[in-house]
Order: structure tokens, then C-alpha cells, then sequence
């Protein structure tokens, strides 16, 4: 049996799913998750795109989903405890050469991206099946670490090329 995707409310195989990747954007939302000391949380990708390397957590936004919902939704699944945003980043643009089946086609992202800082640091990220590894990094390492994607780094330049405002 394939794996089978969330949307309009229901299921659908991968293989409808790829051929909406194909035709369409994808709506998504990321975290800079910040804990106490000020350093962000980022996960070690399973998954393509982006695979194997480190990003900060997130997901896709389902169909008549808010982003305040699906943030809680996403961060209880990969964090383990519904969070919150405290304040929004921006809108960006990720395209990839692949999508998470297959090299045939590309993906593109609409990433609304969000802030969350930890008030207490009683969350303890484990792996999950997105991610075979999460810690927390320093700000300046995330920047200069070749193996941070750079989506990820983006989001501490001043001024990144994939940002859909200014």
C-alpha cells in the first residue's frame, strides 16, 4: 500500500499527490523555534527535498487550514507539544529540482514563516520521521555551517532572494 496524503478533508495516494506537486504550489509554513538562550532548533531532513540536510521544522498547510492552526498541528506532531507563533517572518519562495518521490519533476513552496520563542525550555525534540536528528544551534553556526540548507540561512539574511516581500 502507497503512503497516502491529507487533503480536502481526506486521503489521497502519493501518486495523486505527486501529480499535484506537478501542476501547482505547494503551501507551507516553517519555525525558527528559539529557546531560552536564543539559539534556534533545527532537524537533520530525512526526506526529500532537501534531504540530509538541516532545516528548520515545518510542514504544509492542508486545505481550509489557518496557519495558526496548522502551526499547532505541525510543531504537536514533530515537537511533541502544540506551539504557538509569537510573531510572523514573511512569505518565501523554495523551489526544488525534485519533490519528496521522485527526480521527474520540481517542487515550489509558498512558505509562510513564523517565529516561535520559547518562554520555558520544556520542549525535548526527538527524531521523528522527518527528521533522523534535531538540536540547537547558535545563529552565527546556522549561517556559516555548509550543511544548514540554505532556505534555512535565508532566514537570518537581511535582505534573502527567496523572500516574496520586502
Amino acid at each position: 500500500m502507497s503512503k497516502t496524503f491529507y487533503t480536502k478533508g481526506t486521503f489521497i495516494p502519493k501518486e495523486e499527490y505527486v501529480e499535484v506537486i506537478k501542476k501547482t504550489q505547494i503551501i507551507s509554513t516553517d519555525f525558527l523555534v528559539f529557546n531560552t538562550e536564543g539559539r534556534v532548533l533545527l532537524g537533520k531532513r530525512n526526506n526529500e527535498p532537501a534531504k540530509d540536510t538541516w532545516f528548520v521544522p515545518g510542514g504544509r498547510v492542508r486545505i481550509y487550514e489557518k496557519i495558526d492552526d496548522a502551526v499547532k498541528r505541525i510543531t504537536k506532531q514533530e515537537l511533541g507539544k502544540e506551539l504557538t507563533k509569537t510573531s510572523d517572518l514573511g512569505v518565501y519562495h523554495h523551489v526544488y529540482h525534485n519533490n519528496f518521490a521522485n527526480e521527474d519533476h520540481g517542487t515550489h513552496y509558498v512558505v509562510f514563516a513564523v517565529n516561535i520563542v520559547l518562554e520555558t525550555d520544556d520542549i525535548t525534540p526527538l527524531p521523528d520521521d522527518q527528521h533522523s536528528e534535531l538540536k540547537w544551534w547558535n545563529v552565527e553556526d546556522v549561517v556559516k555551517d555548509p550543511s544548514v540548507h540554505p532556505y534555512t540561512k535565508n532566514y537570518f539574511h537581511p535582505a534573502p532572494h527567496n523572500k516574496a516581500f520586502m
